[in-house]
């Protein structure tokens, strides 16, 4: 998994476990931001990246799921793991789970 890839990952991982983080117009936001996201998940992880910066509680949040998912990497990497499958990941669609994790995890507020 990319660091952009990871990057995505760790947002929509907030989005969904930190819901109370946002307020109603960090959802308005993000709902705007959903509706012109490019495919490129590099240009997505950056645009999410200049976003959440300016948030000091949500840029925490992302900071440390990002920490654990880049650890468990690691450990995958080290150790190797027979229960992962490198091939299942390249095949997300990370654009596509991002807007889903905004328009569910908003709504629910």
């Amino acid at each position: 998994m990319s660091f952009h890839e990871q990057n995505i990952a760790a947002f929509i991982e907030v989005l969904k476990t930190k819901r109370s983080l946002f307020s109603p117009q960090d959802w308005a936001i993000l709902d705007k931001l959903a509706a012109s996201l490019p495919e490129d998940e590099e240009k997505i992880s950056e645009i999410i990246a200049t976003w959440y910066e300016k948030r000091p509680k949500i840029l925490d949040a992302q900071l440390d799921i990002l920490n654990t998912l880049l650890n468990n990497e690691l450990n995958v990497n080290r150790f190797g793991s027979t229960l992962t499958s490198g091939n299942a990941e390249a095949d997300i669609d990370y654009r596509a789970e991002l807007i889903n994790a905004i328009k569910t995890s908003g709504k629910s507020m």
